[in-house]
């Protein structure tokens, strides 16, 4: 019998199987199972030293209730630290031409170099045994930013496309501003870098823009800091939208603080896979959550530096390390949990009896 705690019996042989091509995440028999491990509820049982008391609290799973709401709590203590602060300003007397201390960086994957699975694989800081592909692909472009623009800090969120590619997103914080100019795109708005030395050092200057429409191969060979497939750059400006969403942490967690165990449209115990999923927004979430879990990467990180460089907060973004009077006791199903609140209703509802019968 499985471990209900374990979604996949062997995780370094199934990167290794999905990497080697003997496996791939479009198998419905591996989204089925990721899909059931999700709807499975499990709850961690805790005693109050003290009192006595015992309470159940539900494991958080990737999509579900709990860690939808842990997502969305760092998502609104992000959003509350960057509310009111300045981290752009405009120079020369032109409303079209700023100066601003945040950026926002999407990368993608070239798909004649990587399968969706090598390319996830490259989000790995670290090797798998058995695999010889890249990985720690993120931190060497990380690095090649700090040559280009100095001291940094960043928060990473690996996402997926709908077709399961990933296409991760990264938020700077600059030490020193960087000059951006107003870009509008077919009604598209956006705030494009605009300095020609940085834009030459980032691959975003004329010769490798042409390059790039009539020799993709080529262009992505001589580029500067990202020769995997697709990089843009945006300045992060006050009060101006990301892709349509309202600020740049909403665009990042917008896939994360969705619940899909609940019953609703978006109930994964309705889908038989996640390649028959029409709704483009689902089908990038259960990419994302399957790709993420597949290769052991977590879809969030930044430091405490990147706090600190954002303002601080006057709330810590994770949860505290709880109360010491409560201790886990152990693991349990959900039905067991169901039947002990059936009990403890029923007993309520004799103590209630009893009392009137007194009275």
């Amino acid at each position: 019998m499985e471990d209900p705690f374990k979604w996949y019996p062997d995780a370094e042989r199934l990167m290794t199987d999905l990497v080697s091509g003997n496996l791939s995440l479009y198998d419905e028999e591996l989204q089925k199972r990721l899909m059931n491990w999700m709807s499975d509820e499990q709850y961690n049982k805790f005693i109050d030293l003290n009192s006595g008391e015992k309470i159940y609290g539900l494991i958080k799973r990737r999509g579900n209730k709990a860690y939808a709401a842990k997502k969305t709590d760092q998502k609104s203590k992000l959003c509350r630290a960057l509310d009111g602060k300045e981290f752009d300003y405009p120079i020369g007397g032109r409303g079209n031409i700023r100066m601003t201390r945040l950026l926002f960086i999407t990368v993608n994957f070239d798909r004649a170099q990587f399968t969706p699975e090598q390319a996830w694989y490259a989000l790995r800081t670290t090797p798998v045994k058995g695999c010889s592909d890249k990985y720690n692909l993120l931190n060497k472009l990380n690095a090649n930013l700090s040559k280009i623009f100095g001291k940094h800090n960043i928060l990473t969120c690996k996402e997926a496309q709908m077709s399961g590619y990933p296409a991760p997103h990264i938020i700077v914080i600059l030490n020193d501003p960087v000059r951006v100019k107003l870009h509008n795109s077919n009604g598209k708005i956006s705030w494009r870098i605009d300095d020609p030395r940085i834009l030459r050092r980032i691959g975003k200057d004329q010769m490798l823009r042409r390059l790039a429409f009539n020799d993709h191969r080529k262009m992505l060979k001589m580029h500067p800091i990202w020769k995997h497939g697709f990089i843009d750059f945006q300045g992060i400006v006050k009060g101006y939208k990301i892709s349509g969403k309202k600020d740049a942490f909403t665009y990042a967690f917008k896939y994360l603080t969705k619940c899909l165990t609940e019953d609703s449209s978006y109930c994964v115990k309705q889908l038989d896979s996640i390649n028959d999923i029409g709704d483009t927004g689902l089908k990038t979430t259960m990419f994302t959550h399957l790709g993420n879990k597949c290769f052991r990467t977590r879809d969030i990180t930044f430091s405490k530096k990147f706090v600190a460089a954002l303002g601080g907060l006057d709330e810590r973004i994770e949860p505290a390390s709880g109360d010491h009077r409560w201790k886990r006791i152990r693991s349990v199903p959900a039905f067991v949990v169901e039947g002990q609140r059936e009990w403890d209703g029923i007993c309520a509802l004799k103590r209630f009896k009893e009392t009137i019968h007194q009275a």
